[in-house]
């Protein structure tokens, strides 16, 4: 029975030691479980904070799209507004060019008219000056004449 005891606190002696080493893995683990959780806490902060960060983002983002839309629905409004100035200024060029080609028609005419004119004038100052040529010659033969007679 001795021999038995002997074996039984051996067994005892030896589950005893196998408990104290299971309780310091059971701590190792504890530990490190503690670790991992600390770990785990911080992930999950930093997946709040981008999470945050994101709908700060998604939200900047969402403003940011609206002033866009905004901004070409302006630059519309104002291509429209455009659009007619031009038209007007295309309309304006195109009465330029008509009133272009008709004062280069009456600078035409005018100038016609004046060598019309020029030409009239020269005529007339020609016969003026036979005119004058021709009473000058009748009036020397009206003195010899007169001359004569008395």
């Amino acid at each position: 029975m001795l021999d038995r005891l002997g074996n039984i606190e051996g067994t005892l002696h030896n589950l005893v030691e196998g408990q104290k080493r299971l309780e310091e893995e059971q701590l190792t683990i504890r530990k490190e479980q503690q670790t991992i959780r600390r770990e785990q806490q911080i992930l999950l902060q930093g997946q709040k904070r981008l999470e945050e960060e994101q709908a700060y983002l998604q939200s900047g983002l969402k403003e940011l799209n609206e002033l866009m839309t905004a901004l070409l629905h302006r630059q519309d409004e104002t291509d429209a507004k455009l659009e007619a100035p031009a038209t007007d200024v295309h309309s304006i060029h195109g009465e330029i060019a008509s009133l272009k080609q008709g004062l280069h028609e009456l600078e035409e005419k005018v100038d016609s008219h004046y060598h019309q004119l020029n030409e009239r004038l020269d005529n007339i100052q020609l016969d003026v000056d036979f005119a004058v040529h021709k009473t000058t010659a009748n009036e020397r033969e009206l003195y010899k004449i007169k001359n004569r007679l008395f």
